[in-house]
């Protein structure tokens, strides 16, 4: 039995890191469940007048009137038996799906709870102008609530917050998820810059990851100086003022692949954010061990098999230092990755998930 058609929403993204790589996983699972799907991607980045006019408007991640009114009129047309929407930004979809084709059956997932990511952006200061953002973040995740037939959210703190602040248990939860980049290969061994060993961090160059790479290049890199480190991620090319002798800035690039295999370990020093990050995901595909935050292991099982938890920069220091971790390969975060967050483990949830609904019909 499969589940019909599907309608797939979301901004466009790139499968070079982290979000668009589990947004890609997501899709191919979705291809798996239905007979077929169709996709509604739109641009996400546009000027900053026509973002604040959509805003007014109720719409975010680059959703747009028209775009709404066409998904409206598409399932109208009874073309669809889901749609499955890929941001809990999108609520004002949600409302107008509900209102004019009731019977259309609605999945939304939370990347995160948005609400409390943009209150995490505020108090970083000077960000006045997300006052409006985080007004209508509310708006849109209340009518995602109040419309959507299942909602997932990526771990348990995300259900709590779900819960706390728009009084609705998720559904599911389902853990970031990716596709087996390593599969038949050997994980990389690490490559010692001459007496160095080569710590990594990867993702794009936006707050939570800019706040991290800053924090890391003052605190800690200069006082790990056995430890050459590079930073690979969309945008961080503009970012060249911070490197130093051990800690250099690589930016965006084609793939990540050779850099992990020639990492000993990852950093992940993220204090800010929410939801999962899905760095931490694509380092265990590699095998290699995280050296992160509570932050970063947010939704992680067992995360001492295979990652060390850090609370501040002399935990950074000490736990770099002492190298009381596997370098190189670790088999052990390979397998973890591979029972826990690689595409097979996770696609029988999804599907258990819409099959549930089906059969309540």
């Amino acid at each position: 039995m499969d589940l019909g058609k599907c309608l797939y929403v979301n901004f466009r993204t790139t499968g070079n890191f982290g979000g668009g790589k589990f947004n890609e996983t997501v899709l191919a699972i979705l291809k798996e469940i239905f007979s077929e799907v169709e996709l509604c991607l739109f641009p996400l980045e546009m000027s900053r007048w026509r973002n604040l006019r959509n805003t007014l408007k109720g719409y975010l991640n680059g959703m747009e009137e028209d775009v709404a009114e066409d998904v409206v009129s598409k399932v109208k047309m009874g073309r669809y038996d889901w749609v499955f929407l890929a941001s809990s930004n999108f609520g004002k979809l949600a409302m107008k799906l509900k209102r004019n084709c009731p019977k259309i059956k609605v999945c939304a997932l939370f990347n995160n709870i948005e609400y409390n990511f943009i209150t995490s952006q505020l108090k970083t200061g000077n960000q006045l102008h997300l006052f409006l953002t985080l007004w209508v973040t509310w708006l849109s995740e209340r009518c995602i609530v109040r419309y959507a037939d299942k909602t997932i959210v990526l771990n348990e703190r995300e259900r709590r917050e779900l819960k706390r602040i728009y009084g609705r248990e998720a559904d599911a939860i389902i853990p970031i998820v990716l596709r087996d980049e390593c599969q038949g290969k050997y994980g990389g061994q690490g490559t010692k810059c001459g007496t160095k060993f080569k710590g990594l961090f990867v993702g794009s160059n936006f707050y939570a990851n800019k706040h991290a790479v800053e924090w890391f290049a003052r605190y800690v890199a200069p006082f790990t100086p056995h430890v050459v480190y590079e930073i690979v991620g969309k945008g961080f090319e503009t970012e060249k003022h911070l490197e130093r002798d051990n800690f250099k800035i690589v930016g965006t690039v084609d793939g990540v692949e050779s850099y992990y295999e020639k990492a000993d370990f990852v950093i992940a020093p993220i204090f800010k954010g929410a939801g999962m990050k899905v760095k931490v995901a694509e380092a265990m595909m590699y095998g290699k061990t995280v050296v992160g935050t509570k932050e970063a292991f947010e939704g992680y099982s067992d995360v001492g098999q295979y990652g060390k938890i850090c609370a501040d920069a002399s935990d950074f220091i000490q736990v770099i230092n002492s190298m009381d971790f596997l370098t190189g390969y670790n088999p052990i975060a390979r397998q973890y990755f591979l029972d826990l967050y690689e595409y097979e483990a996770v696609k029988g949830k999804l599907r258990n998930l819409l099959y549930d609904e089906e059969e309540g019909q």
